[in-house]
């Protein structure tokens, strides 16, 4: 048995630079991968299948975890198959990259598994098939994204910040997000990484298009600021809300503060 985790990703700078003739929008923005995540775990099958802990997410291809394994096992014409399940943590339609994360992983624990390599170009247009954030994910760490999000540019890593997590209850899907954005915008925002590391200025050009129709989401990020975070944002395309704190206790403390009230709520930290 093989077990994983697919750790999430928050964003710290995202912004929106254009629209492609397919309909992708184009964007630069600045990935992190956190501590918080799914754990998946691999046995040798006969037949490829998934399971998961979380009865309304479907186990057939519907699932970029499984989707990840079918075309995986196609593109290496392997016959043997995989019992994956996966332990399901980060929300869906939380901007966290949940469903990309789990996907990467799968890759990656097939691979160890069935005791197979593939060429890097390869698993990287695997990837990028399966989603923008994919790459992101087999890549890790501290990125700037441009094209899709699939053009990575690794950074020097953070030191270990730690942070809280709230997810509001309620996602706000990637299609509906995008719905809202109307080129170009009258305040662009450029990449400062100065800025957003060391600073930690952080911007997310999705908030102005998201907090409108959902009034719960900047009351949180104010709670977060109110509460003594040194910053917060909401991650992508929404709905989790992020602040970062001082230290483990202060985000014990914070998280505490906030349970109550948001009992999908993590304390958490940057890998």
């Amino acid at each position: 048995m093989i077990r994983l985790t697919a750790c999430a990703k928050i964003n710290l700078f995202l912004e929106i630079t254009g629209k492609l003739p397919n309909g992708y929008h184009t964007l630069e923005t600045v990935f992190q991968r956190i501590s918080l995540g799914d754990e998946l775990t691999f046995t040798s099958a006969a037949d490829l299948k998934l399971t998961c802990t979380d009865s309304t997410l479907p186990v057939d291809e519907g699932n970029l975890a499984m989707r990840a394994a079918v075309r995986l096992r196609a593109a290496l014409k392997e016959k043997r198959g995989a019992h994956i399940h996966l332990k399901k943590i980060a929300p869906m339609g939380a901007g966290l990259g949940g469903g990309s994360a789990d996907a990467a992983v799968v890759l990656k624990g097939l691979l160890k598994l069935w005791r197979r390599r593939i060429n890097d170009n390869v698993l990287h247009q695997l990837a990028v098939g399966l989603g923008a954030d994919v790459p992101f994910f087999l890549t890790g760490g501290t990125c700037v994204g441009t094209g899709i999000g699939d053009e990575l540019q690794s950074l020097k890593p953070l030191p270990k910040t730690w942070m809280v997590i709230v997810w509001p209850g309620f996602g706000v899907t990637t299609q509906e997000a995008y719905a809202r954005v109307v080129l170009p915008f009258s305040d662009p925002q450029a990449l400062n990484l100065k800025k957003v590391i060391e600073k930690k200025e952080l911007f997310n050009r999705f908030e102005s298009l998201v907090f409108p129709a959902h009034s719960k989401l900047p009351r949180l990020k104010q709670e977060f600021l109110k509460a003594g975070a040194t910053a917060s944002l909401m991650s992508g395309s929404g709905s989790a809300v992020f602040g970062l704190v001082r230290s483990r206790v202060h985000a014990q403390a914070l998280h505490k503060l906030l349970k109550p009230h948001y009992p999908h709520s993590w304390v958490a930290h940057t890998l």
